[in-house]
């Protein structure tokens, strides 16, 4: 045989290890194989997501063992999605649509009207405000009913007799009512009401009401003090989440948890109360604060944001909050966090399934995540399996390693199959904070 048609052999073998699925990982170091992976699914990302019914892009594994591009689907049947992507395999996963965790699935309520022709005209003031109290730790509000066709929700604000107005609440455009509880007997408190449209325009203060409560004994906090890590907690506006951990700055100690258990989805003002457990759960306000909103990371809604991290931080005490899962838990994270690799086993102590484990299904994942108030798009997450790794109300749950308890993500979201988490690095560097954990064996 000819030098020549010797080369064409070798040209034509090269080529055939190039381009056949899966060769990627038999020619380079596993390592390699899962970078180059992420690079080509990052040149495709915009494009898989851009086809309805994706609802995530990832790197990760196909089913016969090899690095392959994962893309998440929110049914079967999808069409439009291929085989392979550069010479690598394209693994299709049916994961429904990824919600975010909160006591209970919440539905998408996006604004088109704002999103096409939103306006600067503010709706008119509420009316009719009224004010009764039904005991010694609560009063019920009534206005009128008047609202607009594009009324979005009414903003609730109480005062006690000497000091400034402060939001406590955010109601439905539906309702005409809001009950104040956990409220300190024998005290005058006074509301007003603001009303905010789809366009995001905030009307005038309504008239003021007052209502004095009778008198009693104000009952302990239904949770214990100090709570473990892991329980039921969330802003007094929420159903209910979890506290991730304690963590620390410049000596004062915060409770870390998501944006939309603490913050309300962008909807909170800092200082206001954290409850623990969770409103869901029998938390009221104050009777039940664990701490108050310190900072959040605002979520932007959008399916073309670039979201990193669903997180809050709430300035708390060590002597309301313990470092440590209940006994049927983990225990103490350690001090320090470790990247998600594919295949590493973890586990979470989460407030609605305990202790659960897992695996890296996927990292470098870009999803849409549905809230109460739309769809985020999320860049750089982490996929954890099974689907059973979390329920709703897990929002804000620690995830750690299975062997040695080190932080690795931050729960936020989930559909049937995966769990998806925020890089746990992403968060503390964020706000600034570090693990209140003990130091690693």
């Amino acid at each position: 045989m000819s030098k020549r048609s010797l080369l064409r052999l070798w040209l034509a073998a090269a080529l055939c290890l190039l381009i056949l699925p899966g060769s990627l990982d038999s020619q380079i170091r596993p390592g390699e194989a899962l970078r180059r992976i992420r690079e080509i699914q990052q040149r495709h990302t915009e494009q898989l997501m851009n086809r309805e019914g994706v609802v995530g892009v990832a790197s990760g594994v196909h089913g016969s063992g090899s690095s392959a591009v994962l893309v998440l689907l929110e049914r079967s049947g999808v069409g439009g999605i291929p085989d392979e992507l550069e010479g690598v395999p394209v693994q299709k996963v049916v994961t429904g649509k990824i919600y975010a965790l909160g006591a209970r699935p919440v539905l998408a309520q996006f604004s088109w009207r704002w999103w096409f022709w939103g306006d600067s005209t503010p709706p008119a003031a509420p009316t009719g405000l009224t004010a009764q109290a039904t005991g010694s730790s609560q009063i019920e509000l009534d206005w009128a009913d008047n609202t607009e066709s594009d009324m979005d929700y009414y903003n609730v604000y109480r005062a006690v007799s000497g000091e400034s107005y402060s939001r406590i609440a955010s109601v439905d455009e539906r309702e005409s009512r809001y009950t104040d509880s956990g409220l300190s007997p024998s005290t005058t408190y006074y509301y007003i009401l603001t009303a905010v449209d789809d366009s995001g325009n905030r009307s005038g203060y309504s008239d003021a009401a007052n209502a004095t409560t009778s008198e009693a004994t104000i009952e302990p906090p239904v949770g214990p003090r100090p709570a473990p890590i892991g329980a039921s907690t969330g802003h007094f506006n929420i159903t209910a989440g979890t506290i991730g951990c304690r963590v620390t700055k410049n000596g004062r100690y915060y409770a870390l948890s998501n944006n939309h258990v603490f913050a309300d989805e962008n909807r909170a003002e800092i200082g206001d109360n954290v409850l623990q457990p969770g409103p869901i759960d029998g938390g009221v306000n104050p009777r039940d604060a664990i701490g108050t909103l310190s900072a959040y990371q605002s979520i932007r809604f959008s399916r073309w944001a670039r979201n990193t991290i669903d997180a809050a931080i709430a300035e708390c005490s060590t002597e309301d909050l313990d470092a440590a899962t209940p006994s049927d838990g983990y225990g103490q994270p350690t001090t320090t966090p470790v990247a998600a690799t594919i295949d590493l086993e973890v586990q979470k102590y989460g407030r609605s399934t305990n202790l659960t484990t897992g695996e890296v299904y996927a990292v470098n994942a870009t999803v849409n995540v549905t809230y109460d108030r739309g769809v985020a798009r999320f860049v750089n997450q982490i996929l954890i399996t099974p689907g059973g790794f979390v329920e709703p109300g897990d929002s804000g749950s620690l995830v750690v390693t299975k062997d040695g308890a080190h932080p690795v993500g931050l729960v936020f979201a989930g559909g049937s199959s995966v769990a998806v988490a925020n890089p746990i690095d992403l968060v503390l560097d964020h706000f600034g904070v570090a693990i209140d954990g003990r130091d690693p064996q």
